[in-house]
This record gives structure tokens, C-alpha cells and sequence, in this order.
């Protein structure tokens, strides 16, 4: 059960970075973390693109510390309650999560992610500091696009009843989130073409999301996540991780 879940968690980070709604604003993240312009950004310069890589691991740093402390929160104090409880919130849980797979691909409208919080770091200047705060603002603020994604992975951290648990899952989704990032600071000239070229693609990843969060919502109202384990394994003869 803790295998498939840190798997879905992975994916649904990845698809996260891939919303409509995130993937178009980074370019501009990294010319802003890396305290330079996109045309700079484009030139292929080594030392910049050092830089820009490392303020991206900083960056990403950010997100997953504030991303991982929600998941430990909401964890232990879910865990607290009884088991009856336990089996009532897996159900408002699921119901929650495929509510928002329904939001994901366009089928129900939940006014609450069309906004965004925003924290003001613009006294900070360019450096590895700053990219970390606008890492955790990044992950305080969600986006409208991967918040419902985010928060039904929230969502199976406080029903894991798992401290540990709840921490591992949202660092697996944490990760998922940050290796198309890294990867971007690390090949910043032909990730900015690929963007550029492929935008109209990415509504589709909102519609996948939404399908895995439909999936995702059905299995923790049921609470078939060790069926649905044990079923991968005879079809495809290994565990998902």
C-alpha cells in the first residue's frame, strides 16, 4: 500500500509541473531566481547556467520543506482519531479528491482554485536565499491548476494515519514536482524551446490528473488501496514504487 501510494504521489508531482497554468511561468521562475533575463537564460553560458541550477535546487528546497511539513502535520493529527472515524474520513476524503479529479478536467468548476496566495520576497536579493523563499512561497501559494492534486495527496497523508507515512508521500510528490524543475535548470536553453513549441499540449496533463485523482478519490472512499496493489502485481508481476 505505502509503494503504490509513494508512486501515485511521484506522478501526480510531475503532472503537477506540467498543469497549463505552471509550465508557461517557468522560464520566467528561473530568470527571476537566477536574478537574470530570458534572453540571458537562452545565451548557453556555462557559469550561468551553473547558477540557474543551483538556485533551482534551492528553489525546490523551498517547496518540499513547506509541502513535506504539511504532509507530517495533517498526518499526525488525522492519526489521533479512532478507527471509525479513520473509515468516515477516508470517504469524505475520496469524495473530496474525485471532486477535484472532476475540476482537473474541466467537468466541475471549484471557484476556490482560481486564486492564488502570494508571499512578497522582493526584499531579498538574487541568491541562493531567495530562491528558497520563493521556493515556500511557491508551495504556500499553490496555483490554481495543481492545487486540487496537491491537496488530495494532502488528502491521503492524513488518512495514511502515518506520521511517517504522511511525510514520505509528500516527499515523493515533492520530488515528482522538483526533477522537471531541476531538469530545467540544468538544460535551460532546450527545456525553454520545448515549452515554447509544445504549450497547447499541456491541457491534456490537466486531463490525465484529473483521471488519476478520479482513480485516486474511488480507492480511498473504498479503501482498496492494498486490493489494488496486490491486482498490479498479478497483472504485471511487479509493485509500483
Amino acid at each position: 500500500m505505502e509503494e503504490l501510494g509513494l508512486g501515485v504521489a511521484f506522478i501526480a508531482g510531475v503532472l503537477s509541473f506540467f498543469s497549463p497554468c505552471v509550465v508557461p511561468l517557468i522560464p520566467g521562475y528561473m530568470a527571476y531566481i537566477s536574478g537574470t533575463s530570458l534572453k540571458q537564460l537562452q545565451s548557453g553560458s556555462k557559469e550561468l547556467q551553473t547558477r540557474v541550477f543551483t538556485n533551482a535546487v534551492m528553489f525546490t528546497l523551498g517547496f518540499a520543506a513547506v509541502f513535506i511539513t504539511l504532509g507530517m502535520v495533517i498526518a499526525g493529527a488525522f492519526g489521533q482519531i479512532g478507527p471509525e472515524a479513520q473509515i468516515w474520513l477516508a470517504r469524505i476524503g475520496g469524495v473530496i479528491i474525485i471532486a477535484f479529479g472532476l475540476n482537473a478536467t474541466g467537468l466541475l468548476e471549484i471557484p476556490l482554485f482560481d486564486r492564488t496566495l502570494r508571499l512578497n520576497v522582493q526584499g531579498f536579493k538574487p541568491g541562493h536565499l531567495r530562491s528558497a523563499s520563493l521556493g515556500a512561497a511557491f508551495g504556500v501559494g499553490w496555483t490554481p491548476c495543481f492545487g486540487p492534486i496537491l491537496t488530495s495527496i494532502l488528502i491521503l497523508a492524513g488518512t495514511s494515519g502515518s506520521v511517517y507515512l504522511g511525510g514520505a508521500l509528500l516527499t515523493s510528490y515533492s520530488v515528482g514536482l522538483a526533477v522537471p524543475f531541476l531538469l530545467t535548470g540544468a538544460l535551460t536553453d532546450r527545456v525553454f524551446g520545448f515549452i515554447n513549441s509544445h504549450q497547447s499540449a499541456f491541457k491534456y496533463f490537466n486531463i490525465v490528473a484529473g483521471v488519476l485523482l478520479i482513480g485516486l478519490g474511488i480507492v480511498v472512499f473504498t479503501n482498496r488501496f492494498a486490493v489494488l496493489l496486490a491486482l498490479t502485481y498479478d497483472l504485471f508481476g511487479l509493485v509500483i514504487i
